[in-house]
């Protein structure tokens, strides 16, 4: 058999419907074999990035590896963003990548920097970004790598793999009986401790039935673990407040009476006013990052007992983090199990004061201001993203951005229960929601998926309407068009008087007629430049058959509200604010009777109270 012919077989047995590739001579056998594999499908984006982050958005949806295929040299290059996606996302993609024959490579010998044509060193490259790399010179040991690769991936914390395979590997005879398998007891990893985790629960219920101010922060290891359904059940037994990572946010619908918010340097001011007033926080799988804690680690939930649940213990135990008076190293899925056993068998105050105070924040600091629906001669980016989440469907799959794009969504949009929110929130790259996006429909055809994306971050992979046209796949892509970049334009505003290098159209930024582009491919194209009929131009966009790219215009002056900033100590050093001390200020006699815990000293003049 031949071995190309093993590897698209074997993706088949792994249950794998679709691979994202981008052909090359190098990689001419693998595409080949999976061509005429009838099981198997390939998709075909325009970039290899494209491909990598189309399959890290196929993992999402799917709960099963995303596989992407590239050629030697650049092809394998193009893949590494891509990568970097799934690593600090813990997302389990396979990246397949052609390479040389074996006897043209440089290798130690020949002491040249390249011999073959586009050979280039991809495992050494990405094995800092991987759980697994690995180059494949005996066929004999094609069963081994690929079984070995699959497991890294999908076991512990979740995260990419990759298996280079040169050319006279890709098309050697192998008899797949005699093929070496591989067994994960030769890893020694430590097995689940059943006895530590139900000890480790029981403490945690009891410190949770001494809290007064209880709070549980919902991370995306919750998600990761597919335990979502484990984490409602639990909410509709335990009446304690709840507040989201950005990688958490869908964890609960935001209507879940003991929902808050999401919090963080973006934060919900009442979702930070109540992780910063509580007196125990339960931390389940989010890894506690300063764009959650804010730079002074420990400020946070300073005056908290604090259970961390993580299933990487290098995270729950990192040095200059938060640190856990109870950490506890286990699948989010598995603590949220033994969780619900032990519920019935303890009774829990009921803090009527406590959740009355957190529903008051919610409700007095909504993400949408009054005056901002009067807004004329442009689009308020928290209204429009109010209104499309309104919209959307229960159903529905919504991918973001990065940039304001990013934050206005995470701040604005309200989930409604079996919705799917996410992007690539650790590497945070310009252009991944559209290729993900084009991945996610070939996960879930029958879900609709949305798009949001902006001016800048479009222009990235701004190639794959190619893709969306051949394949008529019906996405709706909202662009939140400022026609700058909107969060380093007003971080240049805050710290260097105004002077926008390369963020404005004055300064060398500029950005093409998104509408005539689409409308080029063949995609209907339309605009929204106003509130008049917000709602209903939405709807219409969303209900409109096949691909369609709304422009949405956004003023370029749109800010980002809240914002944490930092102060300039006596000493010239930038310090983050406690994150409920966010801008615009509060008058400080409201910020104070917000405070349960006392607010933090700090030293040094405040750099502006100008929005960051």
């Amino acid at each position: 058999m031949k071995l190309s012919d093993y590897l698209a077989q074997f993706l088949v047995e792994q249950k794998v419907k679709h691979v994202f590739l981008v052909t090359g001579g190098a990689a001419a056998h693998i595409v080949d074999s999976l061509g005429r594999n009838p099981k198997i499908a390939y998709i075909c984006p325009q970039h290899e990035q494209s491909a990598a982050m189309a399959a890290d958005a196929y993992s999402r949806i799917t709960k099963n590896i995303g596989v992407a295929v590239a050629t030697s040299g650049p092809g394998a290059t193009n893949l590494i963003t891509g990568i970097c996606c799934a690593w600090f996302d813990s997302i389990p993609i396979l990246c397949i990548t052609g390479q040389v024959n074996t006897h043209e490579m440089a290798g130690p010998k020949r002491k040249v920097r390249q011999y073959g044509f586009q050979e280039t060193d991809v495992v050494g490259i990405v094995r800092p970004i991987t759980k697994f790399a690995e180059l494949v010179t005996d066929p004999k040991e094609i069963r081994y790598v690929l079984e070995k690769a699959v497991y890294l991936a999908k076991s512990g914390r979740p995260g990419p793999v990759l298996v280079d395979l040169p050319l006279n590997v890709q098309h050697a005879d192998i008899n797949p009986k005699t093929l070496r398998r591989f067994n994960p007891r030769e890893l020694h990893e430590p097995k689940p401790n059943a006895a530590k985790l139900r000890t480790q629960v029981r403490r945690m219920i009891h410190m949770l039935g001494k809290a007064k101010r209880p709070v549980i922060l919902a991370g995306g290891g919750i998600r990761l673990a597919y335990a979502r359904p484990e984490f409602r059940k639990l909410m509709a037994k335990l009446r304690v407040p709840v507040v989201a990572s950005w990688s958490g946010i869908d964890a609960l619908a935001h209507s879940h009476p003991m929902y808050v918010g999401q919090l963080g340097v973006y934060g919900a001011r009442g979702a930070n006013f109540t992780a910063q007033n509580t007196d125990l926080i339960i931390a389940i799988g989010s890894r506690l990052d300063s764009r959650q804690t804010g730079g002074q680690h420990h400020t946070f939930a300073r005056e908290a007992k604090r259970v961390g649940v993580d299933i990487d213990p290098g995270e729950i135990f990192k040095q200059d983090g938060v640190k856990a008076h109870l950490a506890i190293v286990s699948d989010a899925k598995l603590f949220l199990e033994e969780f619900l056993r032990q519920l019935p068998r303890v009774k829990l105050q009921d803090l009527p004061v406590w959740h009355a105070r957190c529903r008051n924040w919610k409700k007095r600091y909504p993400a949408v201001w009054p005056e901002w629906y009067h807004q004329k001669g442009s689009v308020n980016s928290y209204v429009f993203v109010e209104a499309l989440a309104r919209a959307a469907g229960n159903d529905d799959i919504a991918i973001v951005d990065e940039g304001g794009n990013l934050t206005w969504t995470m701040q604005a949009w309200h989930v409604k229960p079996g919705q799917m929110l996410f992007s690539a929130l650790g590497n945070s790259p310009m252009g991944y929601a559209f290729p993900a996006a084009i991945g996610a429909w070939f996960a879930a055809p029958q879900r609709r998926i949305i798009c949001i994306d902006g001016d800048g971050g479009f222009q990235v992979n701004i190639q794959e309407l190619q893709t969306v046209a051949y394949h008529k796949i019906p996405l709706k892509i909202f662009i939140l068009n400022n026609r700058v970049y909107g969060i380093l334009k007003q971080f240049q505003e805050t710290y260097f008087k105004a002077r926008y290098e390369a963020s404005t159209p004055e300064h060398g930024y500029s950005c093409p007629d998104f509408v005539n582009i689409a409308k080029a491919y063949g995609i209907k194209a339309v605009r929204i430049t106003n509130h008049r009929n917000l709602a209903a131009n939405i709807r219409k966009v969303l209900a409109t058959p096949g691909p369609v790219l709304c422009d949405v215009n956004i003023s370029r002056d749109q800010k980002l509200i809240p914002k944490l900033i930092a102060y300039q100590n006596k000493q010239g050093r930038y310090i983050s604010n406690p994150i409920e001390d966010q801008l615009p200020f509060l008058p400080r006699k409201e910020f104070l009777e917000n405070m349960i815990v006392p607010p933090v000293q700090q030293e040094g003049t405040k750099k502006t109270n100008e929005i960051n």
